[in-house]
């Protein structure tokens, strides 16, 4: 986990994003920050049909204000964490980049290169695109995206809570994972009483096992877990995303969908 790409889009969770993005860089040793203000292409907000040459231009200098704000924050961020462009040059890479760009191109172009895609959880004020990115992390880059909880402010990883279920997005996570668990003090894994411990997959690994008892709904499920995590103080939950098809979930209900709309912890997620 060398390469992080830190997605940015409310203004007041900018640097809570950047410092997670350090923190995770600096527990694993890795070497590149990449961090994304995409500016929306006008056609994506109002489409072909209702734009017009004068609308297009607001729309693009709206964007570029607030790439430009965000810009702000990220350079005086930068110069806090890493110091001079001489001083940082040992310690990591960090590149600035706000292109005009579709959701497509965001994961295509930059996504899918990273190790981990950084992002803030799903927000009331996130546009249509940014919410159709958020998706689009989860689901086509085959990457781990850790959601990061506004205005969070202290260390995550020290403590971790595993929640397992047997499933390809399970094992992806709890694989992608390995290399933080390896750096955490404490690791719990919470299962339900008739499913067997992963330990083909956490080698080196003495987790803590917790039992949880499945109700059958997605939600009072998914407040279970929030409840352990809280109940055993773990700063990161790491779980796998989406175990169901987007039909399943529309009718009975997800439990991604429950923890993602509860920011109380760093959610590690893959799908």
């Amino acid at each position: 986990m060398q390469r992080c790409l830190v997605i940015l889009s409310q203004q007041d969770q900018a640097e809570v994003l950047l410092n997670m993005a350090a923190q995770f860089l600096a527990r694993v040793n890795g070497n590149r920050m990449d961090v994304l203000a995409a500016r929306e292409p006008p056609t994506q907000v109002l489409g072909n049909m209702g734009l017009t040459d004068e609308s297009a231009a607001v729309l693009r200098a709206n964007q570029r204000e607030w790439a430009d704000n965000l810009h702000t924050i990220f350079h005086r961020w930068l110069a806090e964490e890493y110091g001079s462009g001489a001083e940082r040059l040992s310690k990591v890479e960090v590149n600035w980049l706000d292109p005009e760009i579709t959701v497509d191109r965001i994961i295509s172009g930059y996504g899918k290169d990273a190790d981990l895609l950084i992002m803030n959880f799903p927000d009331s004020r996130d546009s249509d695109q940014k919410k159709l990115a958020t998706r689009s992390a989860i689901f086509q880059t085959g990457r781990p995206v850790l959601f990061v909880p506004p205005f969070w402010d202290r260390p995550s990883g020290d403590h971790i809570l595993l929640a397992w279920k047997d499933t390809d997005g399970c094992r992806k996570a709890f694989a992608s994972a390995r290399v933080l668990l390896a750096q955490a003090k404490q690791v719990d894994v919470l299962q339900t009483p008739d499913s067997p411990m992963p330990m083909d997959i956490l080698p080196g690994i003495t987790p803590k096992r917790l039992e949880l008892t499945p109700r059958g709904d997605a939600n009072t499920d998914a407040q279970a877990i929030l409840d352990a995590v809280d109940a055993q103080r773990a700063d990161l939950l790491v779980m796998g995303g989406y175990q169901h098809s987007m039909l399943y979930n529309r009718l009975m209900g997800s439990a991604t969908d429950y923890i993602l709309a509860h920011p109380d912890v760093p959610v590690f997620l893959q799908h």
